[in-house]
């Protein structure tokens, strides 16, 4: 279980996110109890194009660079797309989870330390069942930005 510090940083960061900005205060203190602390050094990857999307990170400090990987003449080549710091996430976007297909778009990698919070996506659906409007929530959310 997280400390009370831990525990507000992470009710705050969900609520950054437009796709939970909505939920009730009881619905952030359910998801922010499913966090779990991560941290990445400098250089290291967060997460691989490709992949399954298992998670999302809440990035507390640090920026990271998201990065689309090609191959070009046998070569790996990588176009940075965006930087990630502070009140961002990986792997969201304002209607929810960033991959509809439940793979990775992108690789991300730590540009500086960083300190992240990982939601699950087990945890996530989960939190889901347990809350079925939360889908609507953010459906409607989206729809009123």
């Amino acid at each position: 279980m997280a400390n009370s510090a831990d525990l507000t940083l992470q009710k705050n960061l969900i609520k950054k996110q437009a796709c939970f900005s909505k939920l009730t205060d009881t619905e952030v203190n359910v998801l922010a109890e499913l966090l779990v602390d991560k941290s990445f050094k400098k250089d290291e990857v967060i997460v691989t194009q490709g992949d399954p999307v298992d998670s999302v990170y809440f990035i507390l400090k640090g920026v990271a660079d998201v990065r689309h990987i090609s191959v070009e003449n046998g070569q790996q080549v990588y176009q940075s797309l965006a930087k990630l710091g502070a009140g961002q996430s990986i792997g969201l976007s304002e209607t929810g989870f960033y991959s509809l297909s439940g793979v990775r778009t992108a690789t991300v990698v730590a540009e500086t330390d960083m300190v992240t919070f990982r939601l699950s996506v087990a945890a996530f659906n989960g939190f889901a069942l347990a809350y079925p409007h939360v889908n609507e929530v953010m459906r409607r959310n989206t729809s009123l930005s």
